[in-house]
């Protein structure tokens, strides 16, 4: 997509990456509508847009994405302002386990659902709308297994982003509807969530609220070091190159996975063709050696068999040719 002159919202654009992502759009020739539950911070960014930017291409509403009459004012409210169709919604508010995992989980994805619902409709060719994308922030987190039983309702809601992702972004609904979908997974990011980790990982029975202020500048910043040696942390900025290249030139379903120093590439689906791999393994090991359940050890030496025999008939195919 061609973002000159498109509208776009952002959830969550106070501060972080959708503040970045803001800069990126606005950079580029679009207009934006900032978005914050903190009206504070949200109005405080508008304002240095607007000072770079100009006042006519960016407008800030405050959200609070849980609040259904919200959602449905921020986006109301900002064509109204404009004067214009929403072209670009990015479901980009979000929170990590800290505050519990009912909190995460109706934020991370039970709010991304809403919202994504929500717009459809609105930019539902059938319906009088124009089309549109929407783009959801999910996460490495998305991708991969979580690491312990406090950060699982994390990864469970950035699984549920990613698959949301690829369940509305078909082509069929494409063609109907006229929507993209699409997600970004940035590891690793310098923003406010991973400091709001490094508090409640360095945080403990410490009965004098001063020393335990004091306990948590000191360490968090260890946390930092920690994972920027062994992840790599990226600043918003970075994340946010990814994203205008998953806007701007990736398709709808696609999820774009950031990485520090590593080219952003597309993380496909392959879970049918793989189920499907698997289901063929199961019924040759039962014909063959009576095996009446798959296992790892069964399925290793099933891709072993799979690779020994593709090169044999590689090595056949080319003799005739050299």
């Amino acid at each position: 997509m061609d973002v000159q002159g498109k509208l776009a919202i952002i959830t969550g654009s106070g501060m972080g990456l959708g503040k970045a992502f803001a800069i990126k759009l606005l950079e580029a020739g679009a207009m934006v509508c900032i978005s914050d539950v903190d009206e504070a911070t949200g109005e405080k960014t508008t304002l240095e847009f607007a000072e770079k930017f100009g006042n006519n291409r960016v407008h800030f509403i405050k959200c609070n994405v849980l609040e259904k009459d919200d959602i449905v004012n921020l986006y109301e409210g900002c064509e109204k302002h404009f004067g214009r169709s929403v072209d670009i919604f990015c479901n980009n508010a979000g929170i990590n386990h800290v505050k519990g995992w009912r909190l995460c989980m109706d934020i991370d994805i039970m709010a991304v659902m809403e919202c994504a619902e929500y717009v459809i409709d609105k930019m539902d060719k059938r319906k009088g709308g124009k089309g549109g994308l929407i783009v959801n922030t999910a996460s490495i987190a998305g991708i991969v297994v979580g690491w312990n039983r406090e950060s699982a309702c994390y990864f469970v809601a950035k699984h549920g982003v990613v698959v949301l992702t690829r369940t509305l972004g078909t082509s069929k609904l494409l063609k109907e509807t006229g929507v993209k979908v699409q997600c970004i997974c940035p590891s690793f990011a310098d923003t406010n969530i991973l400091a709001d980790i490094g508090t409640q990982a360095f945080s403990g029975p410490i009965s004098d609220v001063g020393g335990m202020q004091g306990f948590l500048i000191n360490k968090i910043p260890i946390l930092k070091a920690a994972v920027e040696k062994k992840f790599g942390l990226m600043t918003p900025e970075y994340v946010a190159e990814g994203f205008m290249k998953l806007v701007t030139k990736c398709n709808t379903g696609d999820a774009i996975c950031i990485v520090k120093d590593v080219p952003p590439f597309i993380y496909n689906d392959m879970s049918k063709e793989f189920v499907m791999f698997l289901g063929i393994g199961a019924k040759l090991f039962k014909a063959a050696f009576g095996v009446e359940l798959f296992t790892p050890q069964h399925q290793m030496a099933f891709f072993l068999m799979v690779f020994i025999l593709a090169n044999v008939l590689l090595h056949f195919l080319t003799s005739f040719l050299f």
